[in-house]
């Protein structure tokens, strides 16, 4: 059809006119440094270079430094590049000396006072390198992925439900699919958006009902019974008003799909497809065709695809309110805001009820996205549907078992966050969510039937929170034998979001072969930290998953592996000793200040769709405060973030401050 190759090369020729922004890019947002910084940082002195020597290069220093990590320098200059060649090197130092575990427990500590000094330098060091910004910038145009699509047409159009499988999955960075950089277009994407965009005007015909509003004698019109039509439902279809009709359904539905106020000309530009609908079809009424070419048009036009924000001319501004309803509903409901959210923008009142806001939208069911986008991918159950237990070693799991260990987990989220619980029941929760297949997984009794329901578990704690859990202990294990190291990844990773470095290109790999022989992979473990290039990472990753060894494969629990009985006690590089699952589990109670931070970290990740800079670890710690003194409720997070100026404001640009505009 011919409006078909008009949409799609008018969308093609508006996505090149965009240039790199269409494509995903961002511009560079990194703001000048104050004149005042450079002249005012600390240099490498010799006061600097003692702390380290004293402290850090007995480990890091010489030859061979662990973790291939040297703190020697011969000078400020050397301090410079290798700052330039790698600054995330000196985030992480500085983020291991402030929580304690640089020097490690068993060396010499450094006092209070010498903690301040090699934190500041380093601060101070950081930011002569990456400027002076008090928080990172988010990117002025961001593309909606296939989940936020899927959904924004669900609620514009006014369904119960609506899917976008046939456009391509979004490609994942800092653990989630939503990160800006990565949400690329092609005209391939286009040919998907259009045809996506068909499936939606399909769907929206399948409501349409004979109307009252056309009174020719000789035959019946049919129009949508639906809220977008809504505008016209009383007003007369006549040979000469058509596009009069389109237009004022426009006027209701294009502010709905761009999420923001749209002119005369913009509207005018969507017209022309309702033009050329009426020229090719004719005036037809067996259907609102006309309509439908302006809805399919505006749903591949880039201002619906991609959410867009204006950057103040200089300095550091709010966001306009229209721009923060479309931040908090993308936020906790990857999707569009709603009706209440667009009249409080319209009036500037948007942030005087933004805390009432959030309370409201988190009690709305679109608020299961949060654990359905953005748990789902923090917890990295995508692994479950990939996990492929040995049917031979493992013959209890089947199809059914997997649907229920993700089902026990999600509902556990869900309850956390409905019921605005402490974020701090995601580690120790003494309930969790059961049918009677899973309980008798678990060897809990008492539990019947197929409905699941809020479980108490007993006081022998070898259940409660994430950790123990089917879904994680399953997803975290090789098809054949527990995996210690897999689990502790997946622990320091998700949990405490610390992942371990990549392995040296030159360590041999862990000899799976000899766990499965020896039936002991605590042993084999022993003997590869040996290795001292494999002892630094590996006494960090370790003991998390050999505390979780009681658990196997698909996490039933068990007191032998083959012939051996299971030893899961450790020690955490910290000295902290446990015995056995128990004793472990109360360890991992004393670490809720690392896993604030962490859970922090990853929803301001998904809020912001980039990954977290240098200059945001302010604005974290601003924010941990505020939620630790809320009890660590669910809600307090979200508001705290909200509440952040990372979420409220937007910095000009480089070029601007640059030119003084």
């Amino acid at each position: 059809m011919k409006w078909h190759n008009t949409l799609l090369a008018a969308l093609i020729a508006t996505a090149a006119s965009w240039g790199p922004l269409a494509r995903g890019e961002t511009r560079d947002t990194t703001l000048a440094s104050p004149a005042t910084t450079s002249q005012a940082r600390t240099t490498f002195t010799p006061a600097v270079a003692t702390l380290l020597d004293k402290y850090c290069t007995d480990c890091h220093g010489g030859d061979n430094p662990k973790n291939n990590l040297s703190l020697e320098f011969a000078s400020e200059q050397e301090v410079q590049l290798r700052l330039k060649s790698d600054s995330k090197v000196f985030e992480h130092v500085v983020e291991r000396i402030r929580d304690g575990e640089m020097p490690p427990k068993k060396k010499l500590q450094p006092s209070d006072a010498e903690k301040k000094i090699l934190l500041t330098w380093a601060d101070q060091e950081l930011t002569s390198v990456l400027g002076a910004r008090p928080f990172g910038q988010v990117a002025r145009i961001r593309r909606l992925t296939r989940v936020e699509y899927a959904n924004t047409v669900r609620d514009l159009l006014y369904f119960d439900d609506f899917k976008a499988e046939d456009l391509p999955p979004d490609d994942i960075g800092y653990g989630f699919n939503n990160i800006a950089d990565l949400l690329t277009v092609s005209t391939s994407h286009l040919e998907r958006y259009l045809a996506t965009a068909e499936l939606a005007m399909a769907q929206l015909d399948k409501t349409a009902k004979v109307s009252t509003n056309w009174a020719a004698a000789d035959g019946t019109y049919s129009e949508p019974d639906n809220g977008v039509f809504l505008p016209i439902r009383n007003v007369k279809l006549g040979f000469n008003n058509n596009q009069v009709r389109v237009r004022m359904v426009l006027e209701k539905f294009l502010p709905r799909a761009y999420r923001r106020p749209v002119t005369p000309a913009e509207i005018d530009q969507v017209m022309e497809f309702a033009r050329l609908s009426l020229a090719q079809e004719g005036e037809s009424f067996i259907r609102p065709k006309s309509a439908y070419a302006t809805l399919r048009a505006a749903l591949c036009s880039p201002y619906f695809l991609y959410r867009i924000e204006t950057d103040p001319t200089n300095g550091i501004a709010p966001i306009n309110e229209y721009e923060l309803a479309s931040r908090l509903s993308y936020f906790l409901w990857s999707s569009m805001p709603d009706d209440e959210l667009f009249g409080l923008a319209e009036t500037n009142q948007l942030r005087t009820h933004q805390e009432e806001q959030i309370s409201r939208m988190l009690k709305d069911p679109k608020a299961r996205a949060l654990t359905e986008n953005f748990a789902e991918q923090w917890l990295h159950l995508g692994g479950l549907k990939k996990a492929a237990p040995d049917p031979k070693l493992f013959p209890a799991f089947d199809e059914q078992l997997r649907q229920d260990m993700g089902e026990e987990t999600r509902r556990f989220v869900t309850h956390i966050i409905e019921g605005n619980r402490s974020i701090m029941e995601f580690l120790n929760a003494d309930y969790t969510f059961l049918n009677e297949r899973l309980a008798k997984h678990y060897g809990v009794p008492g539990v019947s039937g197929e409905e699941f329901r809020l479980v108490k578990l007993d006081k022998q704690r070898q259940r409660g929170g994430l950790l123990t859990q089917a879904s994680i202990l399953t997803l975290s294990s090789p098809p054949t034998r527990t995996s210690p190291v897999k689990r502790g990844v997946w622990v320091l990773e998700t949990l405490f979001n610390n992942p371990p470095s990549p392995p040296p290109a030159d360590v041999p790999p862990l000899d799976e072969k000899a766990a499965g022989a020896t039936g002991s992979v605590r042993h084999v473990l022993e003997i590869h930290r040996e290795n001292a290039q494999c002892a630094g990472c590996h006494s960090r990753i370790d003991p998390y998953g050999l505390a979780l060894e009681n658990y196997n494969a698909i996490g039933i629990w068990r007191t032998k592996e083959g012939d051996h009985y299971i030893d899961s006690s450790g020690a955490f590089p910290d000295g902290a000793a446990f015995k056995n699952v128990a004793e472990f589990r109360e360890l991992l109670n004393g670490k809720q200040a690392k896993f604030r931070k962490a859970f922090v970290e990853k929803l301001l990740i998904f809020a912001m769709g980039r990954g977290l800079e240098y200059a945001d670890d302010r604005t974290v710690r601003e924010i941990c405060s505020k939620v630790e003194s809320q009890g660590d409720r669910f809600s307090s997070v979200i508001l705290a973030i909200v509440e952040s100026d990372l979420f409220q404001k937007r910095q000009a640009q480089a070029t601007n401050l640059a030119k003084g505009n």
